[in-house]
């Protein structure tokens, strides 16, 4: 029964750490980035002909170039290279190798898969091909969030790699942004700029990451108090729930992601507190990016360095955790599942991995399922990265070529 006794307890779906972006590729798996030039080719129609085009893509040849010098350009004007024969399964066709790379990096395009969902018969194509392409892991553990009978999603940061990919995570998880039950805070891959080079695509300022967020924010109905904290109340679980922004303030340097929560929020929340929604609640959720306490990633292993990676304000923040009643505070970051409540305080933690990259101890993807009846109950649910078990229609299925680009 439900805290008010009158059904099922309200199940809240903890997901982290998505890391969606323009073709699916990811800063934690850099053997597998899609490389493209960090300025646009040049195109021009006295210089090149176009010898494939599809969907925005094109193979351009240089004109009169004795030896075929060929290039793909996506639909926003950079470069890729294009594969090998032995990279692309034998096929000795440069042109046939780079239309099949494009098809490829296209049916795999955030934007793309947003706008159309596959199957699950031409997910489970696209999982075999590139099993560990970000962007087609979120459909397939959306489907199973979905599956699990979530009536809430909550996002604790991480919702793209840079930034780029919001669009797919409101397509994957539509039913619940449509019901008003789609919840998110930022993380510092949403928020803070990366030295690493990455994929070579330009990159975005902290303005512009910073204004793509609050837009999400927007889209799925959270309402951004000035300090950049929300809150919402679940009747139907006697429950409320507060986001808070872990990167609040402006990155130190741009090699260090350590986050702050900052005194605004904290006072925001103090605030809040005092109202008779908090004061009444049965649950007080309190949801953020950065971890409270380190975490351990495995029984008998230290936990993971904390370099550029702290909550720098993490006992404050404890502190008011704790003197406003907050009784389970959810995270993610560290990609590491946990769930413990911290010596000298009255607040269970629970902190999710990757939904699509698994757990810094070896395990797959997972997210917490948590129900709020009389009181919190939480289960941790791997996630299968196989197909869905369905017989697949060959027409659904995309253009596919080389098994081991993202």
């Amino acid at each position: 029964m439900s805290a008010k006794g009158e059904g099922p307890p309200l199940v809240v779906a903890h997901v982290s750490d998505l890391h969606t972006s323009t073709f699916g590729d990811t800063f934690h798996d850099r053997a597998r980035i899609v490389r493209r030039s960090a300025r646009p080719a040049e195109t021009s129609p006295t210089k090149y002909e176009v010898y494939w085009e599809e969907a925005g893509w094109r193979v351009l040849h240089e004109r009169g170039a004795r030896r075929a010098k060929l290039a793909i350009v996506d639909p926003e004007g950079y470069l890729h290279p294009i594969p090998g024969p032995r990279e692309a399964g034998g096929a000795p066709d440069p042109v046939e190798r780079a239309a099949a790379k494009a098809c490829r990096l296209e049916a795999r395009r955030a934007s793309t898969l947003a706008r159309g969902a596959p199957s699950d018969g031409a997910l489970g194509t696209l999982l075999e091909s590139t099993p560990k392409n970000s962007n087609v892991r979120l459909l397939r553990a959306a489907r199973a969030v979905e599956a699990g009978g979530a009536d809430v999603v909550l996002i604790t940061g991480d919702i793209t790699d840079d930034g780029d990919g919001y669009e797919l995570v409101e397509s994957a998880f539509a039913k619940y942004r449509d019901k008003g039950r789609l919840f998110a805070v930022p993380g510092n891959h949403d928020l803070y700029l990366f030295p690493l080079a990455g994929s070579g695509r330009p990159r975005p300022s902290a303005d512009a990451k910073r204004a793509r967020w609050r837009d999400f924010a927007a889209r799925i109905g959270l309402s951004l108090d000035k300090t950049g904290a929300w809150h919402s109340e679940l009747p139907e679980g006697d429950a409320i729930l507060v986001g808070l922004d872990s990167c609040a303030r402006v990155q130190r340097r741009f090699f260090r992601h350590n986050g702050a929560v900052g005194p605004e929020q904290l006072e925001y929340l103090r605030a809040l507190a005092k109202t008779p929604a908090w004061t009444r609640a049965r649950h007080r959720l309190v949801a953020l990016h950065h971890h409270v306490v380190p975490l351990p990633h495995g029984v008998g292993k230290k936990p993971p360095s904390e370099i550029g990676m702290r909550l720098d304000d993490a006992s404050a923040v404890a502190e008011v955790f704790d003197e406003v009643g907050a009784t389970l505070v959810l995270h993610g970051h560290r990609h590491v599942s946990e769930q413990r409540q911290p010596a000298g305080s009255n607040f269970t933690i629970l902190a999710s991995p990757s939904l699509t990259l698994g757990c810094r101890s070896g395990d797959g993807p997972s997210y917490w399922r948590v129900e709020l009846g009389e009181r919190a109950h939480a289960q941790r649910v791997k996630v299968p990265m196989d197909a869905v078990e369905q017989e697949e229609d060959p027409s659904d299925a995309p253009p596919e070529a080389e098994p081991d680009e993202t």
